[in-house]
């Protein structure tokens, strides 16, 4: 069990957040190789693996290094704070000092193996490393996360301000007490239960579970992906921990989640495109990969590739490539013929 004690000045620090896209992308990495809570996740898994066949080498080395198997998960979401999309965290990442990634990057990189030595160079700050892992964390978001990140932020959102009401309403004491069966909030002390903390292979086992805050705050932060007991982080400077908790899951709810993007209310953009290619210029309205565009229609990136080439020369979108990455955004016809 852990034990996180409070000061009054941690009690006024505290708050609910959501992390943003890059901290469930860190999560969902975990979830593509466990079949656990598998009727939760398996719609998912299998369009996000089937996906992965055609993304860039540099995708699956960074998957190898960020979250490799019985080892434990690189926490970039701390280092960088709350980040509501993932081009604010990738910025914030690379203005992270050299050692507090560095030390981030040693609890993996000898179980990650020499393949990924390029991710090393990325804390060393080194131009070309940068610009890999960011074209590789870009086209897994695209791919994994963006197609259900408005349903998912929704989610994450009402959980937040569901918490917070009751901090506003009843006080901290009725917020915490409320966080049962997974935590329990006996005043100044909110035990966390079945916390067993991470144990990577380079770093001593840490056999205490007493953590105090000494006026830091924390941070209470709903997770759609992450589905193990609450983590405690703390950040390499002097900001507030980091509590990261499960969200309640149900079948019916991720089903929802997973299904293809529609939009009832304008069946005459339907009856003019058919109703998959209505639902790809939806898709395009803030840009997307043909990987991401595959994964919000729950197609295959050839069939994705084949309704953007037919927008494409109608004059409703462009495409640019950039690498091996092909990104479409909307024309300005594109757009009128969208807003009717």
């Amino acid at each position: 069990m852990l034990r996180i004690h409070f000061t009054v000045a941690d009690a006024m620090k505290v708050r609910m957040v959501v992390l943003g896209p890059l901290a469930e992308l860190l999560f969902s990495l975990t979830r593509l190789l466990e079949s656990r809570e598998g009727l939760l996740f398996d719609g998912w898994r299998s369009r996000t693996l089937a996906g992965a066949q055609v993304l860039r080498p540099e995708v699956q080395d960074m998957a190898r290094f960020l979250a490799p198997p019985g080892v434990g998960l690189v926490d970039l979401f701390t280092l960088v704070g709350p980040a509501a999309d993932l081009n604010e965290a990738v910025d914030r990442l690379c203005s992270v000092p050299a050692g507090p990634l560095t030390d981030e990057f040693a609890i993996v990189s000898t179980a990650a193996g020499n393949h990924t030595s390029w991710m090393l160079d990325f804390a060393k700050g080194h131009r070309e490393a940068r610009h890999r892992l960011n074209s590789a964390l870009t086209e897994y978001h695209e791919l994994a996360i963006a197609p259900y990140w408005h349903r998912i932020r929704t989610l994450l959102e009402n959980e937040r301000a569901a918490r917070t009401d009751v901090m506003l309403a009843h006080g901290l004491d009725a917020m915490l007490t409320g966080m049962a069966p997974t935590m329990r909030w006996t005043a100044p002390v909110l035990e966390v239960r079945n916390y067993r903390g991470l144990r990577p292979a380079n770093r001593p086992v840490e056999t205490s579970t007493d953590r105090y805050l000494n006026g830091r705050g924390l941070l209470l932060a709903p997770s759609f992906y992450c589905r193990s007991d609450p983590a405690l982080y703390t950040p390499w400077h002097d900001g507030p921990a980091v509590l990261t908790y499960p969200i309640d899951l149900t079948v019916s709810t991720t089903s929802t989640i997973w299904r293809p993007l529609e939009r009832p209310g304008d069946p005459a953009l339907t009856g003019l495109l058919g109703r998959t290619r209505a639902a790809a210029l939806r898709a395009i309205t803030d840009g997307c990969t043909t990987t991401g565009l595959a994964a919000t229609l729950g197609i295959t990136p050839g069939g994705a590739s084949q309704h953007a080439t037919i927008l494409r020369e109608a004059g409703l979108i462009v495409s640019h490539r950039h690498g091996n990455t092909v990104r479409h955004t909307l024309t300005r016809l594109g757009r009128d013929l969208l807003n009717g």
